[in-house]
């Protein structure tokens, strides 16, 4: 269902049956009896080279003879061992430092165009620093935006970074794209944020894919005006912005498709024949080049004919389905597999053999359709009998073991966003759009890191989980290539001074109490070496401080102003030097 602009937060509850229309959305062709390709389309098919792959709805007939699987083997790449990357390194290959100086250029152009009161123009360091913060953010989660910059919760890496006023002012205007350059014959809704999207996409269309995908769409959370907005029931944020993702099944994210109602760039005989779901799988398979890939999807994308393109493509295909899709195939009854029990089974297959379906009856019956695998080899799985009270053992066809293992590959990557997802609360979607291609671009790349780190052999305990990871991109992004920070302004406060009006009252001496010892905190590699603003310092310890050099013994006084931390700085010793080089 398309939500209109002026759709408001009360309207939510009200969406009633009209929730069922976005779910067969683009669909329409599929759902009729009677739908054939016209000859014009089945001339336009003929030219994308399609033609000898799609059946006429009336040609489609089923038999009930055992289907033969389709035996391809998978030839596994060579797998590739890259060179062990930083995270901030993983984070530019989809987000270079060309996009924040774009950013920057058109966060300054549409400020001026705008007339700001007292704007001063933004460097990159800065809108780096701003989406740092942001990220930030996202992992500590407080409930308002200018927490942050409290004095009572006192967290540097805020106020020793940017002002509150200049973060609201970079952030309010905050632009990739000039405004004034759209061109009159533009169609693009996202237009505002294509370039950092087609950034991010550029990295996924190089990675090496895996053997299982999936193809499922993916929600935005954003309730302000858009006229594509969207609401899908059953998600965890229902209203929002629809992308359709190629993913694996370890969550790596290889290809996207953001929808934007009749405008969406799929091309307009594969909707006309094909239908809106199997138009947006054939899109996204562009991106599959080795043949027996296994893809899975569910019932809004399966079609009997997106099945048998596919199967030209030498892509092995297998999702639930709908069965009016299906040219009324002769499945058994949900009564009749009732009676013979959980775990039943029924299996019918094309007249040509390209397509299999099979009906499999557990707590309640599904339809799963495939152009590589039907019932194939069983397995047993444990399922709860609540009237025996206890766990039996059912049968479960190889399809829907293959669905069930392959399919939440989009799931999990949303997942992912969703744990330290960038909370922004404005009405403007591009904004919304924006702090959201970051999230994105954070989590493929720790997936890719942690891809590298396993074919590395490194052990688990030392590779870096999520939070550690968005973190340290975060302050890469807030300290690399900047200048220490300056001192809080403004005059220090007289609070513990006593009042000149009032006498001191003589107390008792009191025992200093017992403090633990300060540990260094060690920065992150990226800090330590980018060259900017590394200076030697003397503390005032009485004893001196071990050397933080690996392979030095040596104590000393020196520290760096920048990293505080010591490091020996003696003509026999410069372990300073050494330190802030790569």
């Amino acid at each position: 269902m398309t939500a209109g602009e002026g759709r408001d937060d009360a309207e939510v509850p009200a969406v009633g049956i009209e929730v069922e229309v976005e779910a067969v959305e683009g669909q329409d062709e599929d759902n009729r009896e009677d739908y054939e390709p016209e000859e014009g389309d089945r001339n336009l098919l003929l030219k994308d080279g399609l033609l000898g792959s799609i059946t006429k709805k009336s040609d489609i007939e089923w038999r009930r003879t055992p289907y033969t699987p389709v035996n391809s083997a998978w030839e596994i790449p060579v797998p590739e061992h890259p060179k062990p990357l930083t995270p901030y390194e993983y984070f530019q290959q989809y987000v270079p430092s060309e996009m924040f100086q774009l950013i920057t250029t058109m966060t300054n152009m549409y400020a001026e165009q705008s007339a700001v009161r007292g704007y001063k123009h933004a460097s990159v360091s800065e809108i780096e620093a701003l989406v740092g913060l942001h990220m930030a953010m996202g992992v500590l989660g407080l409930p308002r935006v200018r927490m942050y910059w409290s004095s009572r919760i006192n967290i540097g890496l805020f106020q020793d970074t940017l002002s509150r006023d200049r973060f609201f002012q970079l952030r309010t205007n905050l632009h990739v794209v000039n405004n004034n350059e759209r061109p009159s014959d533009n169609t693009d809704v996202f237009y505002k944020v294509r370039p950092l999207y087609d950034s991010i996409r550029k990295r996924c269309l190089e990675l090496q894919m895996e053997e299982n995908l999936s193809i499922d769409e993916q929600i935005v959370p954003f309730r302000g005006k858009l006229s594509v907005l969207q609401y899908v029931k059953g998600k965890p944020e229902p209203w929002g912005v629809k992308v359709y993702f190629l993913c694996g099944k370890s969550g790596l994210a290889y290809d996207f498709l953001i929808y934007q109602g009749a405008t969406t760039e799929l091309s307009d005989q594969s909707k006309k024949i094909l239908g809106h779901g199997a138009a947006v799988v054939t899109h996204l398979c562009q991106r599959i080049q080795n043949p027996n890939h296994k893809l899975f999807f569910d019932n809004f994308f399966t079609t009997y004919n997106v099945l048998e393109v596919l199967s030209g493509k030498n892509i092995q295909a297998a999702g639930t389905a709908r069965v009016c899709r299906f040219a009324n195939p002769p499945l058994k009854a949900d009564k009749e597999m009732s009676k013979k029990g959980r775990g039943s089974h029924d299996e019918v297959r094309s007249r040509d053999g390209k397509v299999v379906l099979v009906k499999w009856f557990d707590n309640r019956s599904v339809v799963l359709a495939s152009n590589f695998v039907g019932v194939g080899e069983e397995d047993e799985i444990e399922r709860w009998e609540q009237k025996a009270g206890e766990f039996v053992k059912i049968k479960r066809p190889e399809i829907v073991k293959l669905y069930n293992e392959s399919m939440g590959g989009v799931d999990k990557f949303d997942q992912l966003i969703s744990l330290y997802r960038t909370t922004i609360r404005s009405r403007k979607w591009s904004l919304r759009m924006i702090t959201h291609a970051f999230d994105v671009a954070v989590v493929n790349s720790w997936l890719e890191y942690r891809r590298d780190q396993e074919l590395q052999g490194t052990q688990p305990k030392q590779v870096m989980d999520l939070l550690q990871f968005k973190m340290a991109v975060a302050e890469a992004l807030v300290r690399v290539g900047k200048t220490q920070s300056l001192k809080k302004r403004g005059r220090p406060s007289s609070s513990n001074k006593p009042s000149p009006c009032m006498s001191p009252t003589p107390q008792p001496p009191e025992e200093p109490p017992k403090r633990r010892a300060a540990m260094e905190r060690r920065p992150i590699e990226e800090v330590q070496a980018d060259m900017l603003d590394h200076m030697p310092n003397y503390d005032t310890k009485k004893e001196a401080t071990r050397c933080k050099l690996p392979g030095c013994s040596g104590k000393t006084h020196v520290y760096c102003d920048k990293c505080k931390v010591h490091f020996c700085f003696v003509s026999q010793r410069n372990c300073f030097k050494y330190a802030h080089r790569k």
